[in-house]
């Protein structure tokens, strides 16, 4: 039988170790990795995109984080800026963290197949807590003990994006209010720079680098991405990927991603803990999809696909 962590136990342990708390969402993936903590990130400029998915954390250990994020993304081409709604629910033993944003992010070419994007966004954080799956009778006390949080405070957040020629390099502050006294906040610093080699003409490598900072702390990871590019049409699209990341010290992660069909992607990730939960800890699952409709309006820059050469917008040679 599993050795299962109780609710209490794991906030006492969340608690007294604050250092290694959960702190912020931080996914895996790069479709939700990207969309949550970048507002400058705009993934299509000829298709809406929807994004949704889930990061299931240490599993077989009871109360430990469970996270849902979805997101929606409209490019307006004539205009040049992208609009943009998200969610996240956020589940840590009984302790909750919602947040709705709205986001704004404007794209200016800059060269051939090259843009800089500027994001900002804004929204609301709502913490508190499940009184229901505790012991009425340490409620209190453990209010008074963990200093539990408990209401709604605005959030605001910004960000860039500079893509060039098979690399993308982006950078973004969340959480730049500081919060109510009943809701404190701390900024969430994170960049990121992602490289595509043209290998060959149907298989791709990418590596990326992330960086994150939150409270002083430091969290470095390195992503290999491996695509599998397949000829739909004369439209040249990523038909798969496989890949492994690394986040230094902690966590290992294998990665996979498939575009059943030109508009429905879905990719799931497992990480492995090298942390102080590994007893017991099954390893975090991380699944999602992503559905891209076509717009109408099909216009396009007056650089757009000059180059031939891999970008975010477009994939021929």
């Amino acid at each position: 039988m599993p050795i299962k962590i109780g609710l209490l136990g794991l906030l006492m342990l969340v608690c007294s170790l604050k250092t290694n708390a959960q702190e912020d969402v931080l996914f895996t993936n790069k479709q939700l990795k990207m969309n949550y903590m970048n507002p400058a990130y705009i993934p299509e400029i000829m298709k809406a995109t929807f994004t949704i998915g889930g990061r299931y954390q240490w599993t077989g250990i009871d109360g430990a984080p469970r996270s849902i994020y979805a997101n929606g993304k409209y490019f307006f081409m004539g205009a040049h800026s992208q609009i943009s709604l998200s969610f996240l629910s956020d589940d840590i033993g009984y302790q909750y963290t919602r947040q709705p944003k709205i986001g704004y992010a404007f794209m200016l070419p800059i060269g051939d197949d090259s843009y800089l994007n500027l994001g900002i966004g804004g929204g609301l954080v709502n913490r508190g807590y499940d009184a229901s799956k505790i012991d009425p009778a340490n409620t209190k006390n453990m209010e008074d003990s963990y200093d539990l949080q408990k209401g709604t405070a605005p959030d605001a957040e910004v960000g860039a994006e500079v893509l060039l020629q098979n690399l993308e390099i982006g950078a973004s502050v969340n959480h730049l209010l500081e919060g109510t006294e009943n809701v404190k906040m701390s900024p969430l610093y994170s960049g990121y720079v992602n490289y595509y080699f043209d290998t060959s003409e149907w298989w791709r490598l990418s590596p990326s680098y992330y960086v994150y900072n939150y409270r002083d702390r430091w969290k470095h990871q390195i992503m290999v991405l491996f695509y599998y590019i397949f000829d739909y049409e004369w439209n040249p699209s990523d038909l798969f990927y496989v890949g492994a990341s690394y986040r230094y010290a902690y966590e290992g992660s294998l990665q996979a991603g498939i575009n059943l069909f030109p508009s429905l992607s879905l990719f799931y990730s497992y990480d492995y803990f090298f942390g102080g939960l590994s007893h017991g800890n099954y390893g975090t699952h991380e699944l999602g999809l992503e559905i891209k409709i076509p717009q109408k309006f099909q216009g396009c820059f007056a650089n757009y696909g000059k180059s031939k050469k891999y970008t975010r917008y477009t994939r021929m040679r």
